[in-house]
């Protein structure tokens, strides 16, 4: 908080390498993991690289919520349920659109509207997350 720029671009470079240390890898690793979500040889690479698109706009998407679930936790007793009080309703619609894009995929359906919807909470997240992150630290500081 004492660094000469913004808390908001603090939040948001510490969300940018949260991301890129765990989001980034499990999406490089979607075609391996498509296997188990039951994406077979058979499936083809237009699913895997859907399933890549779906994680790269979902798991930044989880990112910004926890970044603003952690700082609303800051400084509280029992961390652990506010927080899954807290993230778990918000993460519920990222989780829904990736698996219908996936589904629809699957049925020989368009997943355009799933991908948008993912791609409009990713924007939603990233216009509001470092801002209430920031406030919730400047809350939990004083």
């Amino acid at each position: 908080m004492l660094a000469p720029i913004s808390l908001e671009s603090v939040v948001l470079a510490k969300s940018l390498a949260h991301w890129l240390t765990t989001g980034l890898p499990l999406t490089a690793a979607a075609p391996a993991l498509a296997l188990l979500l039951g994406l077979g040889e058979d499936a083809g690479p237009a699913r895997h690289a859907l399933l890549a698109a779906a994680m790269a706009l979902g798991t930044p998407t989880l990112t910004l919520v926890g970044t603003i679930g952690a700082a609303l936790a800051l400084g509280a007793r029992r961390t652990g349920v506010l927080l899954s009080l807290l993230v778990l309703p918000l993460s519920v619609p990222v989780l829904v659109f990736g698996a219908g894009a996936i589904e629809a995929a699957a049925l020989g359906r368009s997943p355009d509207g799933p991908l948008m919807a993912l791609a409009a909470l990713l924007l939603a997240a990233l216009a509001t997350a470092p801002f209430a992150a920031a406030a919730a630290l400047r809350q939990a500081a004083e």
